[in-house]
């Protein structure tokens, strides 16, 4: 005897779900480069990256800009149903993840400018900042930077560890909710 499917599963509007999975993918090709192009010493390549990454890091500015759009537009589903701690837990991780996505980029982008103007879109659009010049000034900067990186791979890391339990784990819809997935069957009964 065939079972039952649960409700529909509230997802996130298709472009929340685009805007998350390529800023994503942009995200973890951004710590990639970042981490070699600060170990394999001056050249063409490493010139290359570095273009790359800040052309990149301009591109996560407007994603999250975008994707703070369409949550205003569309608004978020609810959570599955989980103990208070994890609902709390995951607030503050979404939270930590919005205010690093704009931390991130927006002081590599000043401590750039700052040192080593100009700050170009792919090698076109200068999209240099108004800030005071010299390394001096890049250096506290670039620190900030680089301690907000290495917190947003952590954060991403637990975020997408918390995602895989509740899939594997958890068998709950939460994954699904941003991947347009289908919900999973339950209820089913063998006769």
């Amino acid at each position: 005897m065939a079972g039952r499917d649960i409700a529909a599963v509230p997802r996130y509007a298709a472009v929340q779900i685009w805007i998350h999975w390529l800023t994503a993918l942009v995200i973890v090709g951004m710590i990639a480069a970042g981490l070699t192009m600060t170990r394999i010493g001056p050249g063409a390549l490493t010139n290359a990256l570095y273009e790359l990454h800040k052309s990149f890091g301009l591109v996560v500015v407007g994603l999250v800009i975008l994707r703070l759009v369409a949550r205003a537009v569309h608004g978020a589903p609810a959570h599955a149903p989980m103990p208070g701690w994890q609902l709390l837990a995951a607030r503050i991780s979404h939270g930590a993840l919005y205010l690093l996505l704009v931390v991130v980029p927006l002081s590599g982008w000043a401590a750039t400018s700052a040192c080593c103007a100009p700050v170009n879109l792919f090698w076109s659009v200068e999209m240099t900042l108004p800030v005071a010049r010299g390394f001096e000034v890049a250096r506290p900067i670039f620190a900030v930077h680089n301690y907000a990186a290495y917190l947003l791979a952590f954060v991403v890391l637990v975020h997408a560890g918390a995602a895989l339990q509740h899939h594997w784990l958890r068998r709950d819809d939460t994954l699904a909710r941003m991947t347009g997935g289908r919900p999973r069957r339950v209820g089913l009964t063998r006769g």
